[in-house]
């Protein structure tokens, strides 16, 4: 129902909502008066990604940055602050962790011959 939630949280799941305009008008309807959202998602740096190259369908569905306080000033969130201070991609467990749990855990990007041309960018310019 409308108004029902003070707090929405949203940690790495946004970033494959299909349309981030209509997830985040979601979240507003949804929302109590003065209640407040915090989403931790993966961005692009740049409006579009390099033309032509072959990118995993997580990156491609990642809004871009600048977008974010736009689209949501637009559907009537207030005091919309995007933190970027501690946006650096980084593997949050140990190599090693992952491959003893499922060897093939990492080997979706990383390591995989579909996307093995990606090694060549840092991601730490293209997202955030």
């Amino acid at each position: 129902p409308d108004d029902s939630f003070d707090v929405v949280i949203s940690n790495g799941a946004f970033c494959l909502a299909p349309n981030k305009e209509k997830a985040f008008a979601e979240i507003l309807r949804v929302l109590k008066p003065g209640g407040r959202i915090s989403i931790c998602t993966s961005t692009t740096k740049e409006a579009n990604l390099e033309a032509g190259v072959n990118w995993p369908l997580c990156m491609k569905m990642f809004i871009p940055i600048e977008d974010i306080v736009p689209v949501c000033e637009k559907l009537g969130y207030v005091d919309v602050f995007v933190d970027d201070s501690d946006s650096l991609m980084t593997m949050e467990l140990p190599e090693e962790v992952l491959e003893d749990t499922n060897p093939n855990r990492s080997k979706i990007h990383v390591g995989s011959e579909e996307f093995k041309h990606l090694e060549e960018y840092d991601m730490n310019k293209l997202c955030a």
